[in-house]
């Protein structure tokens, strides 16, 4: 007979069982709720133009031929189709299926890549190019739709793209490309120089692009940047494997001394660990390790007085002082150390693999402190959510190390309750970006610690509330914010493609029991290419062609 007092624990283990477990199947049909929602709203208003502002209804196309490349619509392809695959809400599978059905006609019928335009090779890269291929993906895998329809139009598009490399002596390519002429076009201003991210943010792309095609040429094209890149300025021992963020494209030489994770930063260590999980190729985990460590030298800092710790900025180079300014496009990097740590697996698994080793550990144990201080970002703030920038407090005494800020400063801007951290006027700003929910669903699924999925519900529940757009009392869309520093929030007209494709995807990910994250690399805009595999490459003699000797 079991023993009474047992029995009541066991009951009561049980129902907070079955309350977490009834709390996280409501969750994503929260996060559908808002999905379908947010697009329906496009469609209806917006439909089929590249910009949108869900308040007024207006919309506009971003090339100066007039014609649409899709930028909401490529963008959200596959967060749709993840839709359909995981829900268990009937009425929400048929919803989400007419919404692909309709997504995929328009693709292959109206969208038109002939277009005489000059459009930036990364942001066409990453949005259009990586949304056309995971739609060519997930078509195959999950059988939804025709993925032919998605491999001939990235076709088409990457050919276009290809011609940015054309012109530059370097190999390096132009920012933009015009998508009919192929003319390779400098950027216009930053003395012609090129984002370092930006052309180091192709590759898995065109990679993967090449494996399905047998096309070398696509893998080539996107390889080429890194030998110039890392030979000409002697990265590893100049910079200690970080990378100022403009490159002059034509000799390859860094223009400026600016080093910072934030924007023009970001992918280019994103992009050198994601290749060598896609690829296998271990030369970029090499470059990645030397990125990681040299970040841990020079930027990585703690907070006053809670400990908080972030990744400063090097605006002068390694040698100057460092500026405690953190974007929230930084708050990626809790994800990318807990994957470069575990590669996919779980920390518990990964500890028992030969691979492990110190730097492994320390990059998990930060990655868990960087995912902290970015959900701090968001807890402190009155409304919930994220500022677009934060500048980190540091003791007195440490005031010559950093730049000067002076208190008549301090005085104007928003200070976090612990004060830890300050938000300028001009930062109060939330677009709904990813990067923090991103690190949070990494951080779950190789950790499976809830704590996390508490964290990203509670910043769904303040977009929800702070973001959503009502109309007669009843929720129509969602936007953007111009000030998330006071409740009620101002509201911003805009909503980025990127709040579908990044921002709601990793959201909804958060809260599904079977992601393997072994199978797949997620780009920078979150779409998803399945993992490559070796003797698939090898057969195709898709190769690393360059090394640092």
């Amino acid at each position: 007979m079991l023993n009474p007092v047992i029995l009541s624990v066991g009951v009561a283990a049980m129902a907070v069982f079955y309350y977490f477990q009834s709390r996280n199947a409501s969750v994503p049909f929260q996060i559908e709720k808002i999905l379908l929602q947010s697009f329906k709203d496009y469609k209806k208003n917006g439909w089929p133009y590249d910009v949108y502002g869900p308040i007024s209804h207006s919309h506009r196309n971003m090339p100066r031929s007039g014609q649409p490349l899709g930028w909401i619509i490529v963008d959200t392809i596959d967060t749709l189709m993840l839709g359909y695959n995981y829900t268990t809400n009937k009425s929400n599978k048929k919803e989400f299926l007419e919404q692909i059905q309709f997504v995929e006609n328009w693709v292959e019928n109206d969208l038109d890549y002939n277009m005489d335009s000059e459009v930036n090779i990364f942001e066409t890269t990453i949005r259009m190019l990586g949304g056309l291929l995971s739609g060519y993906y997930l078509s195959t895998d999950l059988n939804i739709g025709n993925p032919e329809v998605y491999l001939n139009k990235a076709i088409d598009l990457a050919d276009r793209l290809s011609l940015s490399f054309a012109n530059s002596p370097s190999g390096i390519p132009y920012s933009s490309v015009n998508l009919r002429t192929g003319e390779a076009i400098k950027n216009h201003v930053d003395n012609g120089a090129s984002s370092t991210a930006e052309f180091t943010t192709l590759q898995l792309e065109f990679k993967y692009l090449a494996s399905i095609t047998g096309n070398k040429t696509y893998w080539k094209l996107a390889e080429q940047v890194y030998e110039p890149l890392y030979k000409v300025n002697n990265i590893l021992e100049q910079y200690d494997g970080l990378v100022p963020i403009y490159t002059l494209p034509d000799t390859a030489q860094f223009w400026g001394r600016n080093i910072r994770f934030g924007s023009r930063g970001d992918s280019f260590y994103e992009y050198l660990l994601k290749q060598y999980l896609l690829t296998h190729e271990g030369i970029y985990y090499d470059l990645y390790r030397a990125a990681i460590n040299g970040m841990k030298k020079h930027l990585v800092k703690e907070s006053f007085p809670s400990g908080l710790t972030y990744i400063a900025e090097k605006p002068n180079g390694l040698e100057y002082q460092a500026s405690s300014k953190m974007d929230h496009l930084v708050c990626f990097m809790g994800g990318l150390l807990a994957m470069g740590a575990t590669e996919g697996h779980t920390i518990k698994t990964a500890r028992n693999m030969n691979f492990w080793d110190e730097d492994r550990e320390d990059d998990w144990l930060l990655a868990m402190k960087l995912t902290h201080t970015c959900y701090q970002m968001y807890h402190q703030l009155p409304a919930g959510l994220s500022p677009e920038i934060v500048v980190f407090n540091y003791p007195e005494e440490q005031r010559n190390e950093f730049e000067e800020i002076t208190q008549l400063d301090r005085q104007n801007w928003w200070n976090s309750p612990s004060g830890d951290f300050f938000v300028k006027p001009l930062d109060g700003h939330n677009l709904q970006r990813p990067e923090t929910v991103e690190s949070i669903m990494f951080m779950y699924h190789l950790s499976n610690d809830t704590t996390y999925r508490e964290w990203g519900e509670e910043i769904l529940n303040n977009f929800a509330e702070h973001t959503a757009i009502k109309g007669n009392g009843i929720v129509e869309a969602y936007t953007s914010l111009n000030d998330c520093l006071h409740v009620p929030t101002g509201k911003k007209d805009n909503m980025e493609s990127f709040w579908l494709a990044e921002t709601l995807k990793y959201l909804y990910l958060l809260f599904q029991d079977d992601i393997d994250l072994t199978e797949i690399v997620f780009n920078t805009e979150a779409h998803p290419f399945p993992v490559l595999e070796i003797a698939d490459m090898e057969k195709s003699n898709l190769t690393t062609g360059w090394g640092l000797k």
